[in-house]
């Protein structure tokens, strides 16, 4: 007769309670799962992870049909720290919940498993004639960025659906890679007007300059977003080649062209943009003016100055912002009495960065102290204006050339900034 080993005796008890234990814990969970109310569902769900991995993707199963989005989108979490084939199947199978915040939270947690099979996986499903399936498919190889997935997607573009077209450019927009920088130029041309918009700012995206060209011509497509979006790429792409297109751009109809083009062309902080921006001070979107603030702050030509200066009376409290922002990279006394004047305007952020522009043109600090730094000021600009008697005129930290008529017609135009036309309409915003 074998002797038994009694040491092997405790571990088997030990393993056969685990057992006993994880099935009532099974039972329990999926009493719980089937009958409970929201919160005991899904904390069952959380619960969940503790179990045999066959046992839990069995309980998950259940949970990925429960009525509630809350409970549908926990199981989406807990399958993803599972992991597994089983786990990656059921994820797969969240793609097509009837909710979008489950099927992009699925979306997201297959991506961050990366795992090979879900790579492959989601190539095959591309292939199903469903396109919401084929769309969903996509977004998952967008979000795993993986350069597998690039032939696969650039086939879509072929799909005669646009949704399906659509969705492939943005996966291709986000992986990022050359190779798909032809088709991207070949999907400027098709009939879909999304589809054309989407290519465009991808082309812009990837940074590639043959893109250059195409982009020029789809400046005059007839669709604006599709304008609006080239005029972006453009700014991305950086080339000079692209400049008179984009002030061109700048007296479109539509304000969302006129809104990139000013964006874009404050990336390329060219001279030649700065009078064709200072007509558009006055547009009637104030983001097209705040963008055009930017810009002319950023490109710094000293045209912009008395311009910049009347933008602080503009009526959009933004646009006064940037406005303020954008005389940051001057250095011109003329600046100085107007930004005092602006901090009579009743928003902290204004004051606060008219401030800062003080400080940093003047070396003066008196805070946000309107009668110190008016007070300081009708001392300092007496020397000013004797400078000024000289035929020039003063930045207070350097000196420019400037003739008797300009300075004459200067301080006229600023002399109407006085502090009642610096009252801005701004009851849409939270004051202090």
């Amino acid at each position: 007769m074998k002797k038994i080993n009694l040491l092997f005796i405790p571990i088997f008890f030990s393993l056969l309670n685990i057992a006993v234990a994880q099935g009532m814990e099974y039972k329990e969970l999926k009493n719980e799962l089937t009958y409970g109310n929201l919160s005991v569902r899904i904390h069952a769900v959380q619960a969940i992870g503790n179990l045999d991995v066959s046992q839990a993707v069995k309980l998950l199963a259940i949970a990925l049909e429960d009525r509630n989005w809350e409970v549908r989108q926990s199981t989406v979490i807990v399958l993803g720290k599972i992991k597994g084939e089983i786990a990656v199947g059921l994820l797969f199978d969240a793609l097509n919940d009837a909710n979008l915040n489950i099927v992009a939270e699925a979306a997201r947690t297959l991506a961050g498993i990366k795992d090979p099979y879900v790579i492959d996986r989601s190539i095959l499903l591309m292939k199903k004639r469903d396109y919401v399936t084929q769309v969903n498919a996509i977004a998952v190889l967008g979000l795993m960025k993986h350069s597998a997935a690039v032939p696969p997607l650039i086939e879509a573009l072929k799909d005669k659906n646009p949704s399906v077209k659509e969705n492939a450019i943005k996966a291709l927009t986000a992986i990022k890679d050359a190779r798909a920088v032809p088709f991207l130029i070949g999907a400027l041309k098709d009939q879909n007007y999304k589809v054309r918009a989407n290519a465009a700012f991808a082309l812009g995206y990837l940074g590639n300059i043959s893109a250059l060209e195409p982009l020029l011509v789809v400046m005059n497509d007839k669709k604006e977003i599709v304008r609006a979006n080239a005029a972006a790429a453009l700014g991305m792409l950086s080339d000079s080649r692209a400049i008179d297109f984009l002030v061109g751009a700048l007296d479109d109809p539509n304000d969302q062209v006129r809104l990139k083009a000013t964006e874009a062309l404050g990336s390329f902080t060219d001279v030649r943009a700065v009078d064709p921006l200072i007509k558009l001070i006055h547009d009637e979107n104030p983001k097209v003016r705040i963008n055009t603030a930017k810009a002319l702050g950023k490109i710094a030509d000293k045209r912009a100055l008395l311009p910049l200066i009347s933008m602080i009376q503009d009526s959009d409290m933004f646009v006064q912002l940037e406005a303020i922002l954008a005389l940051g990279n001057f250095d011109d006394s003329r600046m100085v009495g107007p930004l005092i004047e602006a901090l009579k305007i009743n928003w902290y952020s204004i004051r606060y960065c008219a401030v800062q522009v003080l400080q940093k043109i003047t070396k003066q600090n008196f805070e946000a102290d309107y009668e110190k730094w008016k007070s300081w000021w009708s001392i300092t600009k007496i020397k000013d204006d004797e400078i000024r008697g000289r035929h020039t005129y003063s930045p207070i930290n350097s000196m420019c050339s400037r003739t008797e008529q300009e300075t004459k017609t200067d301080e006229g135009r600023i002399s109407k900034l006085t502090p009642h036309s610096l009252t801005c309409a701004s009851e849409i915003y939270v004051r202090e």
